[in-house]
């Protein structure tokens, strides 16, 4: 391992019309240490190709298939010598002190695990994720999502990162893990953010690591594959992670984001096939669930006091905007 080191994975499927802008980006960073590693998920368009003719410094990993997310990076992570690891999409053009910005925070303090970027919807001027926290109704929220972007404009300790363009300290997944591939696609990193917060490492939301972000690029935000994946890996998510005495403090609220769910997939946008779908199968993958709740649970270090301060209550305003905008446009 390379004392400073940053290896930045991006990964891949069948996106080749997105990589010239994201991959020429990291070749300008004023950050000098990086590697970039290429993970390809199986692509048939010729991202491969293009890669390796346009920008053959960089290391490409070809998979033969396509693992998901969370699948495709865990592949790739074994080719990474970095100190530091970046998840970043393909669909992502970041600034060139963007990398810079974001190793600071960890160098100086050792108990920070992840710094998040800000992320700007692209051409829009309006915020997609200034870091992730996460819900008292156990689903992950995007901080600032639609608003301006020049809100969020200090650094802080938030609950966790969208790893569509985030920092990682190699130390933390030898801690507690990295993206679960049973989770395919996702709420991979909510799930992750909720590992790493049990176990007491901070995250750092970094205003000033700017990324533009074509969001949704690669799969429909309400396309079967999202809603399917996104219905069942909550299941997931809240019974690998949520401790005894919070699951009890919360279950009313559970109870109402199940129906709200419902109602809104279901009802208002058809997906009944998906959303019983993705139920069913996380029915089925309960007692693989339970048996990894054991091992996220025994690495825990902090009080159920800690978490409901790093949880948003579901009667914030930011929260209400939010759902507002969602049932209104959405």
């Amino acid at each position: 391992m390379v004392s400073g080191l940053v290896s930045i994975m991006v990964l891949n499927w069948n996106g080749k019309c997105l990589l010239e802008e994201c991959l020429l980006a990291l070749g300008k960073q004023t950050y000098p240490t990086l590697e970039v590693i290429f993970v390809d998920n199986g692509s048939t368009d010729g991202s491969v190709d293009f890669v390796v003719e346009h920008f053959p410094l960089i290391r490409v990993v070809k998979l033969y298939k396509n693992y998901g997310f969370a699948g495709g990076n865990s592949k790739g992570l074994g080719f990474c010598n970095g100190e530091f690891i970046v998840l970043l999409n393909n669909d992502t053009h970041v600034d060139e002190k963007w990398l810079e910005n974001l190793v600071i925070p960890m160098i100086k303090d050792s108990s920070v695990g992840i710094c998040a970027s800000k992320l700007i919807v692209e051409s829009t001027g309006r915020i997609d994720s200034a870091g992730d926290t996460l819900t008292t109704w156990g689903v992950g929220f995007k901080r600032g999502c639609g608003e301006e972007q020049n809100l969020y404009l200090d650094e802080q300790y938030i609950f966790g990162a969208c790893a569509a363009a985030a920092l990682y300290r190699k130390t933390l997944f030898e801690d507690v893990g990295f993206l679960d591939e049973d989770f395919f696609f996702n709420d991979e990193d909510t799930d992750l953010n909720f590992r790493a917060q049990l176990a007491g490492w901070k995250c750092v939301f970094i205003p000033s690591a700017l990324v533009s972000h074509k969001v949704n690029a690669t799969i429909g935000n309400l396309s079967d594959l999202h809603v399917y994946y996104h219905v069942r890996n909550l299941e997931f998510l809240w019974l690998k992670n949520m401790p005894v005495e919070l699951m009890v403090c919360y279950a009313h609220l559970k109870f109402f984001q199940e129906l709200g769910s419902f109602l809104y997939l279901c009802l208002r946008h058809g997906k009944w096939k998906a959303y019983f779908k993705g139920k069913r199968d996380a029915l089925k993958l309960f007692p693989r669930m339970l048996k990894k709740r054991h091992g996220v649970q025994a690495k825990r270090r902090v009080t159920n006091a800690y978490l409901k301060g790093m949880f948003l209550p579901v009667w914030s305003r930011e929260l209400v905007r939010q759902k507002i905008r969602q049932f209104v446009f959405g």
